[in-house]
């Protein structure tokens, strides 16, 4: 059931460089040969836009190769016998020179075996902005350890100042740049959470430092993705005992996980559960509508197949939507690596079916590429990064009523356009 090497994923180390990029108005440089760099650099430019231009005589310069982010020192058989020393100053004097906010050093594994002193070269450049240096990042372990891990190596130098605490002000942890539709996700609670009564605070995602010093004025962490955000949880929490808070069904993904979401954190935090709930209740009378047509046609979604790859915090409230609400048939669930223990039980004791097709997929570009190169027929959902590519104009979520709208517009229309054998 669980097969996590059937296609390559993203380990701590790309974590690391997400983490880091993710957040506004920083550089990352990457002390490593151009092979580590090219895979990071396209994954984080089309994730999350910075640029306009996306030709690559835009970056003709040294250290670039034609794209916008995670510059390199391109490090070759000579650098690694005698330092990378000259090549690292040049490339910290260009990044000066272009003004970031932060500047983020980061050794690629092989790099960090030289030995060179990354802070003592860096001391020779004088006029840097705040630079964090990681010059033994974690790898090979799982992506939101090497995430944390950077989060946190800037915020020891951050050192973030004591703040009053609000009691209706919250953080969110746990984002990252491989989880599909990431601002969607996090507009939509940031809205669902201010109708209820609180302000979300930092989230550590495309924010600038600012907005990450005022993290200690909130009341509680919410760790919407364990895999990806508790390592910081608990430093925030050992570092300055401020409380984090897990959601006990997962991230809010579906109907019920997202009433759950609300009801469970009601019982800790004063809010206003009303909006909220009425505003479920308006999307599951516009489920029923499209759902029941459909049913009466086809008598589908009931009993079609399905197969999940990604983070157990996400698969099982999803998993939830679409076997219980859906009444869906699970074919196959692989938890990555790191999932969240607890949740990650509950999935692997789910007794799946032995299906002769799966018939949508929901995983990364790669876990959907591969489906439907097997079976032309195969639609599916791309819940996680790196996609296939499609351009997302209009903003979207897989989180709260609207999520599970989406998931359902996908589902209905992926099973109808499967079995007509035409793309959507």
């Amino acid at each position: 059931m669980k097969n996590t090497l059937k296609n390559i994923k993203a380990d701590s180390f790309s974590g690391l460089i997400f983490g880091l990029e993710s957040l506004r108005g920083g550089m990352t440089l990457l002390n490593g040969p151009t092979g580590c760099k090219f895979y990071h650099s396209a994954v984080v430019d089309g994730a999350l836009l910075r640029s306009v231009s996306f030709d690559p005589q835009s970056y003709p310069q040294e250290f670039y190769f034609g794209q916008s982010r995670v510059p390199c020192t391109y490090l070759d058989a000579k650098d690694y016998v005698y330092g990378v020393e000259k090549k690292l100053q040049d490339l910290l004097e260009d990044i000066r020179d272009r003004k970031p906010d932060f500047l983020a050093v980061v050794n690629s594994p092989g790099a960090a075996l030289i030995g060179d002193d990354l802070e003592k070269i860096a001391s020779r450049v004088p006029g840097l902005p705040l630079t964090v240096f990681i010059p033994t990042p974690l790898y090979s372990q799982a992506f939101g350890k090497g995430l944390s891990q950077g989060l946190v190596a800037l915020l020891e130098k951050l050192q973030p100042a004591q703040l009053p605490v609000e009691k209706n002000r919250v953080n969110l942890l746990g984002f990252s740049l491989l989880q599909n539709h990431v601002m969607g996700n996090i507009a939509c609670l940031k809205d669902l959470l201010s109708k209820a009564g609180l302000e979300v605070g930092t989230y550590f995602f495309d924010q600038g430092l600012d907005q990450i010093k005022d993290l200690r004025r909130a009341k509680l962490n919410l760790v919407l993705s364990p895999e990806d955000g508790l390592d910081l949880a608990k430093y925030l929490k050992e570092k300055y005992a401020m409380p984090y808070w897990i959601p006990p069904k997962g991230q809010p993904v579906g109907f019920d996980a997202t009433e759950a979401f609300f009801k469970d954190l009601a019982r800790i935090l004063p809010m206003n559960l009303d909006p909220v709930m009425e505003e479920i209740q308006r999307a599951r009378g516009r489920a029923y509508i499209f759902l029941a047509r459909y049913s009466s046609l086809l008598g589908l979604p009931k009993g079609a197949g399905y197969s999940l790859s990604g983070p157990a915090s996400l698969l099982l409230p999803l998993h939830d939507f679409l076997k219980n609400y859906l009444g869906m048939v699970p074919g196959q669930i692989t938890c990555s690596q790191g999932s969240y223990p607890a949740f990650e039980k509950i999935l692997m004791e789910e007794k799946l079916a032995s299906l002769d097709r799966v018939q949508m997929v929901f995983g990364d570009g790669n876990d959907l590429a591969q489906a439907m190169a097997q079976d032309k027929r195969v639609r599916g959902l791309e819940i996680q990064g790196p996609t296939m590519g499609y351009l997302d104009v209009l903003e979207k979520t897989l989180y709260g009523p609207q999520g599970a709208l989406y998931i359902l517009e996908k589902v209905l229309n992926g099973l109808k356009m499967g079995d007509e054998g035409y793309g959507d």
